[in-house]
């Protein structure tokens, strides 16, 4: 699934490419992850698209007319900008037609993603409170005094999936959860009682060096997701454990090794990550 890294990429590279660009019209080849209807994406036709967001792993697309769209990826969506008159592929949801002669295509193979048009103005109480989105972690003010705030409050969590849930900092999926432990020198399954000072630092610090270095490469194509271009994001060679079960770590030499914590897989080193000792 596109995490932080990703969608914030693809944010960064259509406000470059389509801020001031009108739709000409749009053409809905599946709409059963449109809402609240598939029409409602005639209400953008003649607009122009003003600026770009991300909130978590929100993409936001904002409009002249004050509507946004407000896609979620999930695990396999995407959007391609694309020369005007190229034949859509069979997984494309939606084609928009711009000026410049050009389309962006929204596609998603496993039709879990979602478009979701809304007044711009309603973001906040309809979209950001509902969810409860904890603290974005490449802002400014996101500390490690907030951070600590955020995990702390819950110390029978084990720490990966605490990292992964939205409402404790927005943004990070499996990928960044399990760089963020390696880098602390933490075992996935510890709760977050357990740890020291030092192991909370590490945890935090090692989060906002894998996500910057994820951003700065445009991301982790380590299964589908692709940018605007359909190029692959440059992240996944640099990538310290996540997807490397099985191969030396990084760090010390020892065979990393995968496990499941909270129904998710998770890979760590047993050496540099020791397991919880008591259940903790």
């Amino acid at each position: 699934m596109p995490e932080l890294p990703e969608v914030e990429t693809l944010r960064r590279q259509m406000e470059k490419a389509l801020v001031g660009r009108k739709i000409l019209g749009v053409e809905v080849r599946f709409g059963g992850r449109i809402r609240p209807s598939p029409k409602a994406l005639d209400a953008l036709v003649g607009a122009r698209f003003k600026a770009f967001g991300r909130r978590a792993k929100l993409l936001l697309s904002h409009f002249s007319n004050g509507l946004t769209i407000v896609t979620h990826l999930k695990m396999t969506g995407s959007y391609l900008l694309k020369k005007a008159g190229e034949s859509p592929t069979k997984h494309a949801h939606a084609v928009f037609h711009l000026d410049k002669k050009q389309d962006l295509w929204f596609e998603d193979v496993r039709k879990f993603g979602f478009l979701k048009i809304m007044k711009t103005a309603d973001l906040e109480k309809e979209i950001f409170d509902k969810e409860g989105y904890g603290p974005e972690p490449l802002d400014p003010s996101f500390t490690f005094a907030k951070f600590k705030m955020c995990v702390t409050g819950r110390p029978s969590k084990k720490i990966k999936p605490l990292l992964m849930e939205q409402s404790c900092i927005a943004g990070i999926g499996n990928i960044y959860a399990d760089e963020a432990c390696w880098y602390g020198k933490v075992h996935p399954e510890r709760t977050v009682g357990s740890l020291s000072e030092k192991e909370l630092k590490g945890v935090y610090g090692g989060a906002l060096k894998s996500l910057r270095a994820s951003v700065k490469r445009l991301g982790s194509s380590s299964d589908n997701y692709r940018d605007l271009y359909g190029e692959k994001g440059g992240n996944v060679p640099h990538l310290w454990v996540y997807g490397r079960e099985g191969k030396p770590c990084r760090r010390c030499g020892a065979k990393l090794k995968k496990i499941r914590v909270a129904q998710r897989g998770a890979v760590y080193c047993p050496t540099c990550q020791k397991p919880p000792r008591s259940g903790k």
